[in-house]
């Protein structure tokens, strides 16, 4: 998954905030970037699939809401 710069420079951001944040220590821009890098790799990939099984889930519910729709409107 990519992130556009200002995205990217975002999180590194927000990763140096939360770490002055709970450890009252500065982070680094390489430190902040390789934490980054790790929760990319590592992290991302999984949050991506929930999120297109979340999706998924409301695009099968709403496709039965039509069917049923569909099933009102038949004359039989």
């Amino acid at each position: 998954m990519r992130l556009r710069s200002e995205q990217k420079n975002a999180i590194i951001e927000k990763l140096q905030d939360y770490y002055y944040t709970e450890h009252e220590k500065e982070l680094g821009i390489i430190g902040a970037e390789n934490l980054y890098d790790f929760f990319m790799k590592n992290c991302a990939p999984l949050i991506y699939d929930l999120a297109i099984e979340d999706a998924q889930g409301v695009i099968l519910q709403q496709f039965e809401s039509v069917r049923e729709d569909i099933e009102v409107l038949k004359k039989r």
